[in-house]
């Protein structure tokens, strides 16, 4: 069935909707060995790794305003602890349009747009 516009109005829309894709937001991974890997008194997962300063990545007691469920920090703090434990560079991935690039992620900052932690 061909497609038919009603109005040069309608036309503009579709070719454009083609030529201009939503933009996807932001995504920053941050990847080299864990210089730092903690817990503080909030049961927050503070963590440095991949150019970073040392920034709260979730918590382990109420997901708040981070991204990350209290279970998957769990995971999370595991999976750093073994990356670190063995010598292997971890990744961290962040969702926030603001960040471009991880020496934007300051020391002591919270970051709750971390959202995925992998080992490499």
């Amino acid at each position: 069935m061909p497609l038919y516009c009603s109005s040069k109005y309608s036309r503009t829309l579709i070719v454009a909707a083609f030529l201009f894709p939503p933009l996807a937001q932001a995504n920053v991974s941050c990847t080299g060995p864990i210089t730092y890997l903690g817990t503080d008194q909030g049961d927050q997962v503070l963590v440095a790794a991949g150019g970073t300063g040392i920034n709260a990545i979730c918590s382990t007691v109420a997901q708040g305003s981070y991204q990350s469920s209290p279970q998957a920090c769990k995971l999370f703090y595991g999976t750093l602890l073994a990356d670190q434990l063995a010598g292997r560079s971890s990744t961290v991935f962040y969702n926030d349009p603001a960040i471009t690039q991880c020496s934007q992620i300051t020391a002591w900052s919270p970051q709750p747009s971390a959202y995925f932690v992998a080992s490499n």
